[in-house]
């Protein structure tokens, strides 16, 4: 085999060949949920568009805002207060004449970065964070989506100042409806404003009793003036450097939101390392996917999609196959494999997280196919449900007696978590040698400085500053989502490592160390990796 790719400031490398017919070329892909802020991460655009400047002047105004921290009337002015006042007095909300002694003797001169945006006592009473969670992006039953008029989430109007800012907030949180469903499931239609919950003091105990009798319109006040931060300093930083960021804050929705899963299928369709495999595994799949993909008639022709029986569509993060049909002609063929039983209950999986199935697959070096259990799975944030998923995979498989393959982001960290909070790559690795079959990977043989499949971090425009990255420490910042999360796994018994895995952060089967991921053309915060396997013995 060649050498694997070299570690550079552009390491590239070229798909493999097409599978022989006792190979099997896979890839793996987390194409990630759609962020609600497109702001949340650093990106990587144009050089010419200012993204990079408009970022730094941000970061610079909230950590050393000097004489620009001005009090917080002045970007929620008396007027605006008066307005809210009145609406939320109408609404017959207990609590309005107290929330306006906050606001004249607390909340109005306060400072706008340190006396608010900064105030470690609003986060953990949660009276931004709480109506931002209901709000930012809401769901109609219909299928359509209304965004609050703020920064941090895809709404596409213009808000060139704070006059045209909160007109068009006012209107949304009072005068919109919208079409919800409740616990039920049965659908409702009330403004938005009525989305608004209590916070408990018994969930949230920073709350004081008194706040927790006015919480309803101390939030309302809450958001309004975070978001009329955000916009002051969004506006005063792109002026200063003559930067149109409403025109960024499009070019980021268009890539990453509305036209994600064109960008998704153009790749898959378009690069041969990805057209011309035998299987493919995807994580965090929408909804919107499937129906991409099914209108897509290359791709539809040419692969089948396996999909797990129970999926969440309300998280909308699901977990998938594409087999070749020249591997497995029929999806009746493959037999779903279901895992609540073998799992604890402790174990965070939720509905749609685990995809596998047994499969027939053809061309293995027989002349009848030969049933393979193949999986697609996507672990929790911290990578400790990977370890229990892949054991009871892996058991399945040796129950029935047939050799596994198995596409996942385990989300495992690079750096050991002293308390076991997180799942060390060290600790996954040497799992997969326990249990009734020893499971190798696509990595093996190749530099660990090369397996990370993720860069991103923290920008200072979301609400939990404490996880912002500085933009020159990007690359330095243990808060940076530098990791090696993804893996082909597969037994050793049945395959080997036929081809070196490839890294791919471009969508042109090449990967670019350093740069921000996603990007204008590369929708996803992980890399897609594939590789090729070798049949190694008749199964």
């Amino acid at each position: 085999p060649a050498d694997p790719p070299t570690s550079s400031l552009m390491a590239a490398a070229t798909a493999p060949p097409a599978a022989a017919g006792g190979e099997l070329r896979c890839a793996t892909w987390n194409i990630a949920a759609i962020n609600n802020n497109p702001f949340e991460y650093y990106a990587t655009l144009d050089e010419d568009d200012g993204y990079d400047k408009l970022m730094l002047a941000v970061q610079g105004f909230i950590d050393a805002p000097g004489d620009r921290d001005v009090c917080v009337s002045e970007v929620l002015t008396p007027p605006m207060f008066k307005r809210l006042k009145d609406a939320m007095s109408s609404l017959g909300w207990a609590g309005v004449d107290q929330v306006e002694q906050l606001w004249l003797s607390d909340f109005s001169t306060r400072r706008i970065i340190e006396g608010f945006l900064k105030d470690k006592g609003l986060g953990s009473k949660r009276l931004a964070s709480m109506p931002d969670r209901f709000t930012n992006t809401i769901n109609n039953a219909d299928g359509s989506v209304v965004c609050r008029p703020t920064i941090i989430n895809n709404y596409n109007r213009e808000m060139k100042d704070l006059e045209a800012w909160f007109d068009q907030w006012f209107e949304f949180m009072f005068d919109t409806e919208v079409s919800v469903k409740n616990k039920k499931g049965e659908v409702e239609t009330k403004k938005v404003c009525a989305l608004l919950q209590p916070i408990k003091r018994a969930k949230y105990p920073a709350v004081t009793e008194e706040e927790e009798a006015i919480s309803l319109p101390l939030q309302m006040l809450c958001q309004a003036i975070f978001d009329a931060v955000l916009v002051h300093v969004m506006n005063s930083c792109a002026a200063a450097a003559g930067i149109d960021w409403h025109a960024l804050k499009l070019k980021l929705c268009g890539a990453l939101v509305v036209n994600k899963q064109a960008n998704v299928i153009k790749i898959l369709a378009d690069q041969g390392a990805y057209y011309d495999a035998d299987i493919i595994f995807l994580q965090e799949v929408a909804g919107a996917f499937v129906e991409a993909f099914r209108a897509h008639d290359g791709l539809s022709s040419r692969f089948t999609l396996l999909a797990p029986s129970s999926v969440d569509h309300v998280r909308d993060q699901n977990s998938l196959l594409l087999v070749a049909k020249s591997r497995l002609a029929e999806a009746a063929a493959a037999e779903e494999v279901r895992l609540e039983s073998a799992l604890a209950s402790d174990v965070p999986v939720a509905d749609g997280d685990v995809c596998a199935f047994f499969v027939p697959l053809a061309g293995l070096g027989g002349a009848e196919p030969r049933r393979v259990l193949l999986a697609s799975f996507h672990g929790d944030t911290a990578g400790l449900a990977s370890t229990p998923v892949v054991g009871a995979v892996r058991k399945q498989a040796a129950d029935a007696g047939v050799p596994l393959i198995f596409g996942l982001d385990a989300n495992t960290h690079a750096r050991e978590d002293p308390k076991g909070a997180t799942k060390h790559i060290g600790a996954f690795l040497a799992d997969l040698q326990e249990g009734p079959e020893v499971l190798a990977h696509c990595w093996e043989g190749t530099d660990t400085k090369e397996w990370h499949t993720t860069f991103n971090a923290r920008t200072y425009l979301q609400p939990q500053l404490n996880k912002a990255v500085r933009y020159d420490e990007r690359h330095t910042s243990k808060l940076t989502d530098c990791n090696p999360k993804d893996f082909i796994l597969f037994s050793t018994s049945a395959f080997e490592v036929a081809k070196p895995v490839v890294r791919d952060n471009t969508g042109q089967v090449r990967f670019v160390e350093g740069i921000d991921f996603p990007t204008l053309t590369f929708p996803s915060d992980h890399a897609i990796v594939s590789s090729a396997l070798r049949v190694r013995s008749a199964l």
